[in-house]
């Protein structure tokens, strides 16, 4: 499948993203009828209205789910607006497990320049300067309200001490914090220049989860393996949450924190511009609660999901009359920080959130 524009009298195919059939719109002699609109179901499998997307078949499909192995008769196109790829790639969707993935995936060389030598790069054309990523230092000092508002799930899993592995650690922000209370901290951050200033402060890091491995002194038998926004990241999701289970003692925690794809931005408000933001060709997955869930119970340990919200009205207000990102704080002044955080809660009740934070414990 292939964006085909709005241009009248082209043949289109529109796939309503819930329904099986195909419908042809426009007759082909420049008189258009009514386009029906994608709709997008939500963690709880109602379907809510989002916008139309159009596509003209000449895109291989996948021949079965990545994940659980569905055929490709249950598998639905969900946008062919692919941020940063140059390759017709789309994501789909797969009726049976939920699971939303990228199509064709990257390839093992893409992987390894997009992560070793592109990434920070790519982030600053997504984010400007506000995420920090030009500088490490820059990094952390951008990321203080994360730490903060990360605390406030991890402190209730965490043991009084131990060892913890983060997995992506980027600049190492979460660690010193952690170190500075007393834990054993060791990361595993596959780009160059965030990898060696994590190690020029003198923390353990690692290119990948195998050379970590490979090392004498980082053997498994973590107290804590965590990782945040990487999930989405990793070729293989089973097996990659399976290695780090293996890597924690018994008793051990894995905290995983993932973009929620029934976010309110994506599932209720119809902002286009947010639409061709969102799905990035970085992510080769996104996950819902109720993906998610069924990824975490091929686990066969017990678990809990837990809802956040990250973003504020003014970023949603941002987006809604800018269509850019950006905008978190900038009317909190003027609503009041009672209207901000009420509205974080009703997207978190409503399952609308933009965050999922899946705690699994190793038996």
């Amino acid at each position: 499948y292939r964006s085909a524009g709005r241009s009248r009298g082209r043949r289109e195919l529109s796939r309503d993203f819930v329904g099986a059939k195909p419908c042809f719109c426009g007759d082909g002699a420049g008189a258009a009828r009514p386009r029906p609109a994608r709709r997008f179901p939500d963690h709880t499998g109602a379907a809510v209205n989002a916008r139309p997307h159009f596509l003209e078949l000449t895109m291989a499909l996948p021949a079965a789910c990545p994940l659980c192995k569905a055929s490709r008769e249950t598998q639905r196109v969900v946008t062919s607006h692919v941020y940063g790829d140059r390759a017709g790639r789309a994501f789909f969707r797969c009726d049976a497990c939920s699971a939303i993935y990228l199509f064709p995936r990257l390839s093992p060389g893409e992987e390894r320049a997009l992560y070793t030598a592109e990434f920070e790069s790519f982030m600053i054309s997504r984010s400007g300067d506000a995420g920090g990523w030009a500088q490490p230092e820059r990094h952390i000092a951008a990321n203080q309200t994360t730490v903060a508002r990360r605390m406030n799930y991890l402190r209730p899993v965490l043991p009084a001490k131990g060892r913890i592995l983060e997995i992506g650690c980027s600049s190492g922000f979460m660690l010193y914090p952690l170190i500075a209370d007393g834990y054993e901290c060791a990361g595993v951050e596959p780009s160059g220049v965030f990898g060696d200033y994590v190690r020029s402060r003198n923390v353990p890091c690692f290119e990948s989860v195998e050379a970590l491995l490979a090392d004498p002194g980082n053997q498994p038998g973590f107290d804590v393996v965590m990782h945040f926004f990487v999930l989405e990241h990793t070729a293989e999701a089973a097996a990659f949450l399976e290695t780090q289970l293996k890597l924690l003692k018994p008793g051990g925690v894995l905290i995983i924190e993932i973009p929620n794809a029934a976010d309110a931005l994506v599932t209720v408000y119809d902002i286009p511009a947010f639409e061709r933001f969102y799905w990035s060709v970085a992510h080769q997955w996104y996950f819902t609660e109720t993906s998610l869930k069924f990824l975490l119970d091929r686990l066969g340990a017990p678990y809990e999901i837990l809802r956040d919200q990250r973003y504020d009205l003014s970023n949603h207000m941002g987006w809604a009359r800018d269509g850019k990102p950006g905008g978190m704080g900038r009317y909190t002044d003027k609503i009041g920080g009672e209207i901000e955080e009420a509205y974080k809660q009703a997207l978190i009740k409503s399952g609308h959130c933009d965050t999922l934070v899946g705690i699994v414990r190793k038996r």
